[in-house]
């Protein structure tokens, strides 16, 4: 299984929740397991594990849209993204999203601050993880909003983190197993779809 995480949402600021989260899932899962970082112009890839990579548009880019085709050309079988995406059009491999809420920098941009707001609202939440074929959720808390965002039949794990407050490996390991098992079923799944 070809496995991309997006990691553009790692910016290194100590007050980013999705950062750490995102940070601390990211390193638990390669400690597992090899895959390819998505990564963009604003993410700390000194932060990040030492893996291949790709450099795609920021998730708030206009160009989001696009980034499933572009996924298909580089021939993914399965994208884990830590908070709803809007790039799922077009795409032929499987999609696991958790359920991050991104938030803005203090010197965030005026037009960022106005995007990001699309992450707050249920119904543009509900869009962008609607077309996922997995929901993940961090905490049960998280998994209640999700379930009631989520499609009809639509599966939606919650990881068992230890502490999700902290990009530290050691309180995301029992999660990365876990998320891990779910990626490799989704892609096992899909296979089993494509050979009937």
């Amino acid at each position: 299984m070809k496995l991309v995480v997006d990691c553009r949402w790692v910016t290194g600021d100590a007050d980013d929740h999705l950062s750490l989260m995102s940070l601390g899932l990211i390193r638990a899962l390669a400690e597992r397991r090899r895959f390819v970082m998505l990564v963009g112009p604003k993410t700390r890839l000194a932060l990040l594990p030492d893996l291949p990579w790709e450099l795609f548009p920021h998730p708030l880019s206009p160009r989001e849209s696009l980034t499933g085709r572009r996924l298909n050309s580089i021939d993914a079988d399965v994208l884990f993204s830590p908070a709803p995406t809007w790039g799922g059009w077009g795409r032929r491999y499987g999609l696991a999203i958790a359920g991050g809420v991104p938030q803005a920098a203090p010197d965030a941009p005026l037009s960022e601050r106005l995007r990001l707001l699309l992450w707050r609202f249920p119904l543009t939440r509900g869009v962008m993880t609607r077309r996922a074929d997995v929901i993940v959720g961090v905490s049960r808390a998280q998994q209640r909003s999700l379930i009631t965002g989520s499609a009809p039949g639509q599966p939606v794990v919650t990881l068992h983190a230890t502490d999700t407050g902290s990009d530290d490996v050691s309180a995301w390991r029992a999660s990365a197993e876990q998320l891990e098992q779910v990626l490799i079923e989704l892609d096992n799944s899909r296979r089993s779809a494509r050979a009937k």
